[in-house]
């Protein structure tokens, strides 16, 4: 498929990107659940990642599938539940403490090279989570946005009830005089 043609047809473009969207959180599923796989015996929390990809792998299996029949519309809330996922793992990762934990990553840019800051080996990354709020942020504007191809239709479907409003009240004359009747009154 040839530049032009992709950019022709907006829908195949969002598809393709929730397509790649959908890898990525297949790769980052492998991932957490090699990562995760001592605390998923300790820890409930540990599993909402999972469970979202897992669910998602699902969801975007049907959505695309249905595209134009509300797949789009159920993959775009899909894709805004990893926000809500990110800012769930932020928050557990930093132990209830984001903002510090935050300021402690920051930190160690001002470390010498093998210093450890007073941070713990083994701790949770406390950025990674927002990975899911990267991720969803893409998904979300590439189920939401609308492309020109749907603009198009949506135009295209106006210029068609305007066109069985004209009909059925009279020529396009009449409704001009109309228009500028009312205009002129005011």
């Amino acid at each position: 498929m040839t530049r032009e043609q992709l950019m022709s047809k907006p829908a195949t473009l969002s598809k393709l990107i929730v397509i790649g969207l959908l890898g990525a959180l297949s790769l980052l599923l492998m991932e957490i659940r090699f990562e995760h796989r001592e605390a998923l015996g300790e820890a409930w929390q540990s599993w909402i990642p999972l469970v979202y990809c897992s669910a998602m792998l699902v969801l975007g299996a049907v959505g695309l599938t249905r595209w134009h029949r509300g797949g789009r519309q159920v993959l775009l809330l899909g894709f805004a539940a990893a926000l809500l996922v990110g800012l769930l793992g932020l928050w557990f990762h930093s132990k209830g403490h984001p903002i510090s934990g935050v300021l402690q990553v920051f930190a160690a840019w001002a470390l010498r090279p093998g210093d450890s800051g007073g941070i713990k080996t083994g701790e949770p990354p406390v950025l990674a989570p927002l990975a899911f709020v990267g991720l969803g942020s893409m998904g979300v504007l590439a189920c939401w946005w609308l492309l020109p191809e749907q603009a198009v239709q949506s135009l295209s479907a106006s210029a068609e009830t305007s066109k069985a409003r004209l009909s059925s009240t009279g020529s396009r004359d009449e409704m001009l005089g109309n228009v500028i009747e009312t205009t002129s009154i005011r």
